[in-house]
């Protein structure tokens, strides 16, 4: 697959596709969220502009970058006891009699890493790590429908506090580099 680095280059489109997974604070692993239909991360910049006050007009002649923050979106399509633990604020008990369970508002927040892998076969395969996000309420259910049922969750993407990463709030990285000449 061709993939260029320079601008204007049509195989820089792409087809997005590819593998979410979170790591909540404390486990050892990363859970496959499963069939993720859409990832959507927005950054956000506060500025606090200056106005020169020398003239008839104020006129903006500075402006500085006062909070930088960012939300992420997952809109998750299987519904396991992991996934719809991130929506209820819950937590998961795997090994309760007859199946999972989970207690419903048992946490205000939960925390942990997003990885997104990507698979795409058209365009730059670009993976995507968030080390730090809290998930709080802000989707809705409805366990009653005639479509595909889906788990929405909105998450801040929060600086790291600890770890090899601290300071730090992820990493975006080309994976399909083009081949050396």
């Amino acid at each position: 697959m061709p993939v260029s680095l320079i601008a204007p280059d049509a195989d820089n489109y792409q087809v997005g596709k590819g593998i979410v997974s979170f790591k909540p604070d404390g486990a050892a692993d990363y859970i496959d969220l499963g069939n993720v239909a859409e990832l959507e991360y927005t950054p956000n910049i506060e500025k606090l502009d200056h106005y020169s006050s020398r003239a008839g007009t104020r006129t903006k002649d500075k402006s500085v970058v006062q909070t930088r923050s960012g939300t992420l979106r997952i809109l998750m399509e299987e519904l396991t006891a992991q996934n719809l633990s991130m929506l209820l604020m819950g937590t998961v008990d795997d090994a309760a009699v007859g199946g999972p369970t989970i207690d419903i508002m048992a946490t205000d927040s939960i925390r942990g890493e997003v990885k997104f892998v990507a698979t795409n076969d058209v365009g730059p395969r670009w993976d995507l790590q968030f080390y730090n996000v809290e998930f709080s309420p802000s989707g809705s259910f409805n366990p009653i429908s005639d479509e595909w049922n889906q788990i929405e969750v909105t998450g801040e993407v929060l600086l790291a506090t600890s770890g090899a990463n601290i300071g730090k709030i992820g990493l975006a990285q080309l994976t399909n580099l083009p081949a050396s000449p």
